[in-house]
């Protein structure tokens, strides 16, 4: 695998599944122990309060979105970032346009991994 990437050559996943809710996108990659997913949101995506046991980190991109990490709610723009640890409830809401988020898990996530690994079949 190259060391070098780029985003419009990574599969994209545009179907509703477990892991990814009905209005979102993702291009994800596995890098070592790390996952990073660019999720792309529809404007009035709620989705549910879940849980997996990865750290992520959140990176916003683009549009504005309400993220619930245990409880404490912020309103996300651009240049911002969360840290949800592992095994913590936490949900996002967008706004009233789409939106981009760069996500990093730690370890990579095997349900996504395996999706990830349909995709490229």
């Amino acid at each position: 695998m190259s060391h070098f990437h780029k985003w419009d050559e990574i599969t994209q996943d545009n179907e509703a599944g477990p892991t990814l809710p009905a209005g979102m996108t993702r291009r994800g990659i596995i890098l070592g122990d790390l996952m990073l997913g660019l999720h792309g949101a529809v404007a009035g995506l709620k989705a549910e309060p879940h849980t997996h046991p990865n750290d992520q980190i959140a990176i916003m991109l683009k549009g504005k979105m309400l993220m619930e990490i245990d409880g404490e709610v912020r309103t996300m723009g651009p240049g911002e970032f969360a840290f949800v640890p592992k095994n913590v409830v936490h949900r996002i809401q967008t706004l009233d346009e789409d939106a981009l988020v760069l996500d990093v898990f730690a370890p990579f996530r095997a349900d996504i991994a395996k999706r990830l690994a349909e995709l490229d079949r």
